[in-house]
């Protein structure tokens, strides 16, 4: 709660500090600017106080790391196929990796072998190196629960066998366990060894996720009802060793279907969503599912995949409304890149203002749905933050504040959004607003935006401000792309086009004029600057904050203000 009487005792005190700058300059930053858009909020009402905002960007996914892992400081790391059953490379081809699985089968004995010191020392690897474990995906099975299949030609069909094709997929051994209750005492094992090595407390701190995008035929050449059996017996051996293990699975979205249902599974079976029949399956049996994860790859070329204001509606509002929905499902993004295409050879990263105010906005509307984490691919490196991500890390923590929003022209607001917050011992507000149209990425216009934040303090008070702006200006990528005749730079495939990126879309001749073209134009800060709180109407008690930031259409921009200086 934030005490308008702290707010004032600490104000009031501030003002022998007024004279920090000119009486010029601080009453020229006090003009009231023209604006087309007010947005107000009133920090002084405690029924606009909307809880703490969060950072929902603090996961980063790797891949079956081998050797720990590279990963930024401040963020935990989502481990992504650590049990085995992966590929390695062969004679011009991939072929199963045995080296990382950690159960064989023993011919000779007629048994199943555990070994789990390939996941003991990637473990280990990964926190001698300080990054914190968040979620280990216990995806994919070894190579050797593959035991007791009979694969067929894949010219042929018949609802029994898995075709030859499908014993190595692009990610290695995408089939359910032929030995159900083998594969159960395996994961008991498993769980039994990480709670002797690191300790029940850590274990528990751990989640564990129940395969990748499990619809897609790649990551699960099985059924549905082969994949609700294995969900099930796998948190149930887990829970089995550790009750209070927190389990969960990653789908795909759920209106899913693979390739509009031309393609199909071994058993013939159109491949489409299983998220209903998992969540009804689990629910009827008390298995609680403490997570669920859904992936999203917008395609900021394309226009029903770039709305931010239906993602959740698109993305969970079907499983959370549903009747057998568990109460305390934690829900994520577990895979997330806005991208500029998407096809099978190439998935091709957005640097486009366009896309990062995309990525503002979706982050905004998730937040306020109740996401809790959007994990992030890349991120290994300190400067790889970005600003995107840390405009929000820097309110995380304070009291978000209600706001509306008011045209003042003929400007449209829809296009605007604005989250305020309060730090409750400084007082201090940040405002994070942006300006996204997903109907038309080519569309152009410039909004002047006025923040009027109602404050506890005189009338006359001396604040700091001050500014910065990301917009297309901003971006190396898209201003050498907004030359004339940028195009012919371009490689031939359909999918490179200009709000791709310069790492993979650019030909032989394009890469060298990128290399060479001399770019120094990146967003900041603006200096500090004084100005002092305006009178309410009607000379009521407290004042207001006006501070006014200038938004093109696809940009965002943030206002630090702070009372001392």
């Amino acid at each position: 709660m934030i005490s308008k009487i702290k707010i004032f005792s600490c104000i009031v005190c501030l003002a022998g500090l007024v004279g920090c700058g000119t009486r010029g300059s601080i009453e020229q930053a006090n003009i009231i600017k023209p604006a087309d858009i007010e947005v107000t909020a009133d920090v002084t009402n405690e029924a606009d106080q909307q809880g703490e905002i969060r950072d929902l960007w603090q996961v980063a996914n790797r891949i079956a790391p081998r050797n720990g892992v590279a990963v930024r400081p401040g963020l935990k790391v989502n481990t992504v196929r650590m049990l085995g059953g992966i590929l390695t490379k062969g004679k011009g081809k991939k072929v199963p990796d045995l080296a990382y699985d950690l159960v064989s089968y023993d011919e000779a004995k007629g048994d199943y072998i555990y070994d789990f010191k390939p996941l003991i020392n990637r473990i280990n690897k990964i926190l001698k190196g300080g990054t914190p474990i968040y979620q280990i995906v216990v995806d994919q099975p070894a190579w050797a629960f593959q035991r007791g299949y009979t694969f067929i030609p894949n010219d042929q069909q018949d609802g029994i066998h898995f075709r030859e094709k499908e014993r190595v997929s692009i990610y290695g051994n995408s089939l359910p366990p032929y030995d159900k209750a083998e594969y159960v005492e395996f994961m008991q094992a498993c769980i039994r060894t990480l709670i002797e090595v690191y300790g029940v407390e850590t274990v528990k701190s751990w989640r564990f996720r129940i395969g990748s995008e499990i619809e897609t035929p790649e990551h699960w050449y099985g059924t549905e009802k082969e994949f609700v059996e294995y969900f099930a017996n796998t948190a149930t051996a887990i829970r089995s060793v550790l009750p209070e293990a927190l389990v969960g699975l990653h789908t795909r979205e759920p209106h899913f279907v693979y390739r509009n249902g031309t393609i199909k599974n071994y058993k013939g079976e159109v491949i489409k969503a299983f998220a209903y029949a998992v969540l009804e399956h689990a629910f009827e049996n008390q298995i609680r599912i403490d997570f669920w994860g859904i992936s999203d790859y917008p395609i900021i070329t394309t226009e029903h995949t770039r709305d931010p204001k239906v993602k959740f509606e698109e993305l969970f509002l079907p499983l959370t409304s549903h009747p057998k929905w568990q109460a305390g499902t934690v829900i994520d993004i577990e895979e997330f890149s806005i991208v500029s295409a998407i096809s099978g050879r190439f998935l091709i990263p957005s640097d486009t203002a366009q896309a990062d105010t995309l990525k503002v906005a979706m982050t905004n509307e998730l937040m306020q749905h109740g996401i809790s984490q959007i994990f992030q691919w890349g991120q290994r490196e300190p400067e790889h933050e970005e600003w995107t991500t840390k405009s929000y890390k820097t309110m995380a923590g304070k009291t978000r504040i209600a706001n509306q929003k008011v045209s003042l022209t003929d400007k449209n607001i829809d296009d605007v959004e604005a989250i305020i917050a309060v730090e409750s011992a400084s007082q201090n507000i940040d405002v994070l607003v942006y300006n996204y149209n997903p109907s038309d990425i080519e569309a152009t216009d410039i909004k002047e935006i006025r923040t009027n934040i109602t404050t506890p303090t005189p009338a006359g008070t001396v604040f700091y401000y001050r500014t910065r702006v990301q917009s297309k200006e901003n971006y190396k990528f898209q201003s050498f792309m907004a030359q004339p005749g940028a195009e012919q730079y371009l490689g031939k495939e359909k999918v490179f086009n200009r709000y791709g990126n310069s790492g993979q879309v650019f030909n032989d001749e394009g890469k060298a004029a990128y290399k060479a073209y001399a770019f120094n134009n990146p967003s900041k800060w603006s200096e500090w600057k004084q100005a002092r709180t305006h009178s309410l109407i009607n000379n009521a008690s407290g004042s207001a904050v006006k501070v006014n930031i200038q938004l093109p259409l696809f940009s965002f921009g943030k206002i630090e203000i702070k009372w001392q200086h």
